[in-house]
């Protein structure tokens, strides 16, 4: 059994033990707000509140990100750019962050009180890595003032420049307390790592070289970052920082963005998987033709088509059709945009949330449904290929050493090798040996003909295509590098498509809330042109 599933049952264990004990309660003792609380619930609640927040699925950060970088359409306040403050899974995700890391802040604490430095060790990175992406979207936010226990009621909003040099001590420090003889450890509570200290260091290691190459263009950090790689000591191989979800739809613990788009029969799916994307998949592209010629095997572990040659008929008029792919465009006002396709749409499939993998063979009753897949997919955060595209940029853009052809050529096969777990883990078959490696050449030949920056553009945009399922990884390499190209319906030659706002360089504040209620709190950022301070 799963460790979430074994959490849950705990968890509803622990509500049934406060009930049954109810008519004790002192009635100045406030039951909702224990004094103490263990460091496991602490570590496992912050674990799945992070990951939930920044990942994909409701109310994931990557929710509006995934449709900012083109990997999928929805109809939502994220078509035409336009992130409200008011939008669900910015609101939910700043306050579920917070939350986070006021657990994570009592459980440093109470762990190096009680000298369980691991778990203090653990609770430092995992800080450090929620804060990170705070910044990354929301550029100044309360940090000084949000990294103790004590709750203040009004915390300042420190610079984003301010504070990603406290983000590489505070990882530090947390390498250290890994280190420490520790009175008590991780297990099964630790939903990433299941207590493995060495993987924990080797990730903490590798996300301040990821944290150093989001910084490249505005610091010098050639020098951290060659001595981070000496050390030989970054993420390998099936050290992928990733959530486990599980099977059970009762208590429901699958996979959040399968939840919202298997558990529908009639209406409702919440992504489309952008046309844009999958011509590129496709190797067909005319807007973006980088990969010309070149089609990705990862297609049918990427999204499945609920139409098929037996069931070839849409419920309504399409938008976008390519054969058995139903689809609408980014930004659209076509006649044809609003039917209902919910059971002919092309969905997200095995590899993005444990959904279907495609077999060609569609689907036969009204479409899919929760009962048709496992939807115990992972949340990838920052899976082993990830980092290696990162050395290859790292090594592409002349601020590390190393191969960077070499480099690229070794992420684009550990994606694959990701694809190939999820399908081992969802009963599909996998990518063969032989069909990679065709892939793998064909892009290589490409990178060989391209000039530097349409190498750079090539890395990019195979990290984007890998990174299927985490679109904030994306979002941020997009604003950073400026790959891959990004779609533009002004240009498309479609005319019902057009937008009329600009790219957001980061996320409003939530409103109403922070900036209604906190006096130190900024002005409303205007996401077309506030950029957060790595940009250029």
């Amino acid at each position: 059994m799963n460790r979430i599933n074994n959490y849950i049952k705990y968890a509803m264990l622990t509500v049934a033990m406060l009930l049954l004990n109810a008519c004790n309660l002192d009635i100045n003792t406030d039951p909702n707000n224990p004094s103490a609380v263990s460091t496991a619930q602490l570590l496992t609640n912050a674990q799945l509140d992070i990951v939930n927040s920044i990942g994909s699925g409701p109310p994931g950060l990557s929710n509006p990100a995934g449709v900012f970088v083109h990997q999928v359409t929805q109809r939502s306040t994220n078509d035409q750019y336009a992130i409200t403050g008011q939008d669900f899974s910015g609101t939910q995700a700043w306050a579920n962050l917070y939350r986070a890391i006021q657990n994570l802040n009592v459980l440093s604490d109470q762990a190096t009180a009680n000298q369980q430095f691991t778990y203090a060790g653990v609770a430092q990175i995992m800080k450090a890595l929620a804060f990170s992406y705070m910044v990354d979207v929301w550029g100044d936010v309360p940090f000084t003032e949000a990294s103790t226990a004590a709750k203040i009621q009004f915390p300042k909003f420190d610079k984003g420049q301010d504070i990603y040099p406290q983000l590489f001590t505070l990882i530090d420090e947390g390498i250290a307390n890994l280190a420490k003889a520790s009175a008590l450890s991780p297990r099964t509570d630790d939903l990433i790592y299941a207590g493995n200290l060495v993987r924990w260091r080797q990730f903490a290691k590798t996300l301040k070289l990821k944290l150093y190459n989001q910084i490249r263009l505005v610091q010098n950090v050639s020098a951290p970052v060659n001595a981070l790689i000496a050390e030989d000591d970054l993420m390998k191989p099936g050290g992928n920082f990733s959530l486990n979800y599980g099977t059970s739809s009762a208590p429901d613990n699958r996979h959040p963005a399968f939840r919202e788009d298997y558990n529908i029969t009639t209406t409702g799916r919440d992504n489309y998987i952008s046309p844009y994307f999958h011509e590129i998949l496709l190797g067909t592209s005319t807007l973006n033709p980088i990969l010309t010629g070149i089609q990705d095997p990862r297609i049918p572990y990427y999204y499945f088509n609920q139409l098929s040659a037996a069931r070839p008929n849409a419920q309504n008029a399409v938008e976008y059709r390519n054969g058995n792919f139903v689809s609408i465009y980014f930004s659209s006002q076509g006649p044809n945009q609003g039917f209902d396709q919910s059971s002919s749409i092309a969905i997200i499939g095995l590899y993005y949330c444990g959904g279907r993998f495609d077999d060609g063979n569609g689907v036969s009753a009204a479409g899919v449904s929760g009962a048709s897949a496992r939807g115990d997919g992972p949340q990838r955060i920052l899976p082993y290929h990830s980092h290696l595209f990162t050395r290859a940029e790292l090594a592409q853009t002349g601020v590390s050493t190393g191969n960077a052809k070499q480099l690229f050529s070794d992420a684009i096969n550990a994606a694959f090798a990701e694809v190939n777990a999820a399908a081992a883990r969802g009963g599909a078959p996998a990518i063969t040996a032989a069909a990679i490696k065709e892939y793998v050449d064909a892009v290589l030949v490409k990178y060989d003909a391209a000039n530097d920056s349409g190498k750079l553009e090539l890395i990019m945009t195979e990290k984007w295509i890998s990174n299927f399922g985490f679109a904030l990884e994306s979002y941020n390499d997009i604003r950073r590098t400026g790959f891959p190209k990004i779609y533009d319906p002004n240009t498309d030659g479609i005319a019902f498509t057009n937008v009329n706002r600009g790219y957001p360089q980061s996320y409003p504040y939530p409103t109403p809330g922070e900036l209604q209620l906190n006096p130190n709190a900024p002005a409303q950022r205007v996401v077309a042109n506030d950029k957060v301070f790595w940009q250029k």
